[in-house]
């Protein structure tokens, strides 16, 4: 098989190669690779080991936000990991109509530890619904909200907090990797994703100005940008919708690459494969519906990182992950006798690209021996990335032609039937 592949390779004229290899150096190559690559090469030629990280000097008040539902068996130790982590802290649980005595446990331990406060929603209302319930009862500079199944690292508030220092900045994005990582190859394939495009990807993304997402797991909001924009909007992608709201109303976002959060994955490909259908969904929903005005030259709304951030979603997102689902189906249609080297081709190319972004998080990751394990997963990471695709393509065809996500569960059916469907 080696053999023939290497014959095939040698015996195929450079511009034919070029066009089967094209999809993936387009989808991942440019996207991904090579700019991490050339980030990277700019630190190091500048003389910086990793990006400068700011001292821990500027200190606003934080409220910390745990909404959750069902959450009793995390929760107690969500808050552990939160209180006494930063000196001006508040945190508030808000409880979203649980029925396994999540906010029992919760108040048990404001009983016991200050400026804890947990408010209790006898209906379910959803995330959206349980951010805005907390608002009014904080006034601290910066609100964080953080997953009631996550653990903060020791210094992450202090690093969330620092960017706000600058007056423009709206949001922070922080790094959320998988703490249960080691559990089944699922975890794990998650577990090294992550620290590609969660830690890597979005220092990438916020350096070129187009940072489209923080995380609802862990991530930071000035409350003065949250009054201003009228909070979470009810829906599905409450956390991406209010970031570009956000941008729309010229606040900086921005990612705080040490600021680092430890949440669960899914350890079933079922599950996780349900999870990325309704994260793709909100790339339709948000980006080519709902907040399209942002490429709009004539829009208030409009102006150029936004319409890049756009452009980078609708190319590489949406049409090339349509284009290489369909040269690939087009190959194993006409020209089966080929699918295996093309197939084999991309492989390679595929473990060449993820090798080099290891050695760039491997450059920049502040705890090198816990995150080196990652190499091992790289002979498998393209079949999973195909997988991962394969969802996307799924979303975006739900998402455009039927609105899915209004029909997910992940919102309760009282608030989605009288939300508007972008």
């Amino acid at each position: 098989m080696w053999t023939d592949w290497i014959h095939w390779l040698s015996s195929t004229a450079p511009d034919e190669l070029l066009l089967i290899v094209l999809p993936l150096l387009c989808l991942d190559g440019v996207r991904y690779c090579f700019a991490s690559v050339a980030m990277c090469l700019w630190d190091a030629a500048c003389g910086s080991i990793r990006p400068a990280r700011s001292p821990s000097e500027y200190v606003p008040d934080v409220c910390v936000i745990l909404a959750g539902l069902n959450e009793s068996e995390t929760i107690v130790s969500t808050l552990e990991s939160v209180w006494g982590s930063y000196p001006k802290l508040q945190v508030i649980v808000v409880d979203d109509g649980s029925s396994d005595g999540m906010a029992d446990l919760a108040q048990e331990f404001a009983a016991t530890h200050e400026n804890v406060l947990v408010l209790r929603k006898p209906k379910r209302g959803g995330k959206s619904s349980a951010l805005n319930f907390a608002i009014p009862f904080t006034d601290a500079d910066v609100v964080i909200c953080v997953d009631t199944d996550s653990h903060l690292e020791a210094n992450a508030i202090h690093e969330i907090v620092q960017p706000f220092a600058d007056p423009n900045v709206g949001a922070v994005a922080g790094t959320v990797l998988a703490r249960n990582g080691g559990v089944n190859l699922v975890s794990q394939l998650q577990a090294s994703e992550y620290l590609r495009s969660i830690f890597l990807g979005r220092m990438l993304s916020s350096r070129l100005g187009i940072l489209s997402i923080v995380s609802g797991a862990f991530g930071a909001f000035r409350r003065e940008a949250i009054l201003a924009t009228g909070g979470w909007d009810v829906g599905p992608g409450e956390d991406g919708d209010l970031v570009l709201r956000l941008r729309k109303a010229a606040w900086k976002i921005v990612h705080a690459p040490y600021a680092q959060c430890l949440t669960n994955v899914p350890l079933a490909w079922r599950t996780l494969f349900r999870q990325r259908r309704r994260w793709e969904w909100a790339i339709v929903t948000f980006e080519c519906r709902k907040h399209i005005d942002m490429a709009n030259i004539s829009s208030p709304n409009f102006r150029m990182s936004n319409l890049m951030l756009l452009l980078e979603t609708w190319i590489f997102r949406i049409a090339l992950t349509l284009v290489g689902i369909i040269v690939l189906s087009w190959l194993a249609i006409t020209k089966p006798g080929l699918l295996g080297y093309v197939l084999l081709t991309n492989y390679v190319l595929y473990c060449v690209l993820e090798l080099l972004q290891w050695i760039v998080v491997m450059y920049y990751t502040p705890k090198p021996a816990r995150d080196a394990w990652s190499i091992a997963c790289l002979p498998l990471v393209p079949a999973y990335y195909l997988f991962l695709k394969f969802a996307s393509v799924v979303a975006i065809v739900e998402e455009s032609l039927w609105r899915r996500s209004y029909e997910d569960n992940f919102v309760p059916v009282h608030v989605r039937r009288v939300t508007w469907h972008w």
